[in-house]
């Protein structure tokens, strides 16, 4: 599940933070000001969560909700303001909004100073995304594009969620860098209320991956290519020193790979159906009636 429904989620944190633990809790739910949806149809998928958050916004009517989805779902329903941008213009959408924080110095420049970096390069690429045109190839109206981001930048605690809608994608990972980097711009993170907060699509996709689930983690957000990781699981797992390999194990997709080529012979499934969800469903199914396979 790690692998398939969160590795953009799991990339973009690690490129952006070094380490895939998300910066958020459920907590946050009812300390936000700013609620600022992405890429999920929370409603029905973690309702949950969303009635946390909706029971949130009902009771303290200065804070705002918005939900950025193509389609009228019940999650936009419930938003101070919907904006149904055009299917693939996410990172468009979410640069629009840096280069009006940026125009409107809605920056927190001293966060960004001790805690980012690159942040002149960064800005030279918002300044490609004015908000007229953002508008114009989002398809949304140019005052609902400057909500948003008033809303963002007039808040002190921003709380973004997002799901399959962002990471399902070819530009999955870039879409989750593009959506931190407004919290490091505006410093809205390491505070209740605010972070960027991936919702899982599958159960246990967060756990697995704390518990070094992935192919390319060990346990408590360790990398499996650093060696002082692999040192401190040594010693606490009392194990010889260099017994750990450094060598990543296989994807998800080299396994279906594995399987044709009789690398792999015994592949145990849990909690998930890659004849459903893995990409190239007939070479799956194939490699998965592969006559030397156990189950």
């Amino acid at each position: 599940n790690s692998r398939l429904c969160m590795s953009s989620a799991v990339s973009g944190y690690i490129q952006s933070f070094g380490s895939d633990g998300p910066p958020c809790c459920y907590e946050d739910l009812e300390q936000t000001d700013y609620a600022f949806l992405i890429g999920t149809n929370t409603a029905e998928c973690h309702p949950i969560v969303f009635n946390r958050l909706h029971k949130h916004c009902k009771k303290n009517r200065k804070v705002k909700m918005i939900v950025v989805d193509p389609r009228r779902t019940s999650t936009a329903e419930a938003a101070d303001l919907h904006l149904a941008i055009r299917p693939g213009m996410d990172i468009d959408l979410l640069n629009g909004i840096a280069h009006l924080l940026m125009r409107w110095g809605k920056i927190n420049t001293l966060f960004i100073d001790d805690c980012t970096r690159d942040f002149p390069l960064y800005a030279d690429i918002i300044r490609h995304y004015p908000p007229e045109l953002v508008a114009r190839k989002c398809g949304i109206r140019l005052d609902e594009l400057e909500k948003a981001a008033r809303y963002w930048g007039d808040s002190e605690r921003v709380l973004s969620l997002w799901s399959m809608g962002m990471n399902q994608s070819s530009e999955g990972t870039a879409k989750v860098r593009t959506l931190i980097n407004l919290h490091l711009m505006t410093g809205t993170l390491g505070r209740p209320g605010s972070g960027p907060f991936s919702l899982t699509g599958q159960p246990n996709a967060m756990g697995g991956r704390e518990a070094g689930g992935l192919a390319h983690i060990l346990p408590g957000y360790r990398l499996v290519k650093n060696p002082q990781h692999r040192a401190e699981l040594e010693q606490l797992w009392g194990l010889k020193s260099g017994q750990i390999s450094p060598e990543p194990g296989l994807s998800a997709w080299d396994m279906i790979l594995g399987l044709e080529t009789g690398a792999v012979g015994f592949l145990w499934i849990a909690a998930t159906n890659p004849a459903v969800s893995m990409p190239d469903l007939e070479r799956t199914k194939a490699a998965l009636n592969s006559p030397h396979l156990r189950y």
